[in-house]
């Protein structure tokens, strides 16, 4: 019997584990390059390592980090931005550069 209610706490534990992982990946702030931007409708793609991409706007309220420009940004930069969702677009709320594409 304590075999059993063993194994079904250690069950329990591994899924509380995974289900706390997943959370935590999906909150993670993103990461990947500049593949387009088109500043007249403030949109930016951004594609990541993995090949999920991501059609980003930003506003006025979007924070660049590290006296960053939004007329800087290039092609080919590589950036970790963090996004909320409204109305099916992804808002971008905080952007940083973290490499700089070669000229």
């Amino acid at each position: 019997m304590k075999t059993m209610r063993g194994k079904a706490s250690l069950l329990a534990a591994v899924f509380l584990l995974s289900c706390a992982f997943s959370l935590l990946a999906n909150d993670r702030p993103h990461e990947g390059k500049i593949t387009s931007l088109d500043p007249d409708q403030r949109t930016m793609v951004v594609q990541g390592e993995e090949g999920d991409q991501w059609v980003l706007y930003w506003e006025e309220a979007t924070k660049l980090k590290g006296d960053l420009t939004v007329a800087e940004l290039k092609q080919g930069d590589s950036v970790h931005f963090d996004y909320v969702e409204r109305a099916g677009k992804k808002y971008l709320t905080e952007l940083r550069r973290t490499h700089k594409a070669k000229d």
